[in-house]
């Protein structure tokens, strides 16, 4: 009889819970409501834009009693922290391994900022030309003659350059 008795209140507690179970599934889920909020506009940030400074020509002013540097070179006209530069490649970018501070003779040229563009010796040479120059290399702040060059060195972060003209 406990058999019967444990069986039967096996079944009803079966019956009892599948019951519940089938109720709680027969309920309707209710649906959370949407509640629409002001999304506020995201503020427009305007970066300055730097104002471009004309391009940094360094010079010097040989004199009779320097001689004449005969050394050739030569490099791609470029612009780099804008100062003028040789580079020693036309596809890479100017950098302070690849490039030489570009230092003139100061009435051996002119340079004409709108069209970008150098007159060196009656020759126009615009920025990714080829140049070949005559003339001497040097480093900063070594060299014997940097303190002949017009330029701040600290703002084309160059060390090496080229003096020619």
């Amino acid at each position: 009889m406990s058999n019967n008795l444990s069986l039967f209140g096996s079944v009803f507690v079966a019956l009892l819970l599948s019951g519940c179970a089938s109720q709680a599934l027969e309920t309707p889920v209710e649906t959370p409501k949407i509640v629409q909020t002001d999304v506020p506009q995201p503020t427009l940030i305007i970066k300055s834009e730097p104002i471009k400074q004309p391009l940094q020509i360094a010079t010097w002013s040989p004199t009779p009693l320097m001689g004449r540097l005969t050394a050739m070179n030569a490099g791609y006209l470029r612009s780099y922290r804008n100062c003028l530069v040789l580079t020693d490649s036309k596809d890479s970018l100017p950098t302070d391994e690849n490039s030489l501070l570009l230092v003139l003779a100061d009435k051996s040229f002119s340079w004409d900022e709108g069209e970008q563009t150098l007159v060196f010796e009656g020759k126009p040479y615009k920025l990714g030309d080829e140049l070949y120059l005559g003339g001497g290399s040097f480093s900063y702040p070594i060299g014997i003659l940097t303190d002949e060059v017009e330029i701040n060195w600290k703002q084309c972060g160059l060390n090496r350059g080229w003096l020619g003209g």
